[in-house]
């Protein structure tokens, strides 16, 4: 009964902690797609490019580089855009998802705590019954 209980008690832990992250991520407006972007764009801008040839009208590798230069310089622009509009509407979010985590590491400090009670409940049974 009380290996059952401590089991149960584990998986709410479990659970309870995939609840939290997928909390975080809904009230945030993220998806695991928006996070793989993001992050593969920072490693993208590690990456850094040179080239020693003069620019004129006339090289296609200046134009080439011209050309991603303005590309990237747009998607820069949108993605500020986007950030500011993320800024803007996660104020009333950022406070609910702090309280929901708060209370969330509550709960499951409060689990930790049952659990070690119950694990010193069945200890104190075993030395009894030897």
């Amino acid at each position: 009964m009380l290996h059952k209980s401590i089991s149960i008690i584990h998986q709410l832990r479990v659970y309870f902690l995939l609840a939290i992250i997928i909390v975080f991520f809904a009230s945030a407006g993220i998806n695991p797609v928006d996070v793989g972007i993001f992050y593969g764009s920072k490693v993208g801008s590690a990456v850094g490019m040179s080239s020693s040839v003069a620019e004129n009208p006339f090289n296609k590798l200046a134009l080439d580089l011209k050309n991603k230069e303005n590309s990237l310089s747009q998607k820069e622009q949108a993605l500020n855009a986007r950030e500011a509009e993320l800024n803007s509407r996660s104020g009333l979010n950022q406070t609910v998802l702090l309280w929901v985590v708060i209370v969330g590491i509550f709960i499951l400090f409060i689990l930790i705590i049952i659990n070690f009670i119950l694990d010193y409940r069945r200890r104190k049974n075993e030395k009894n019954i030897s």
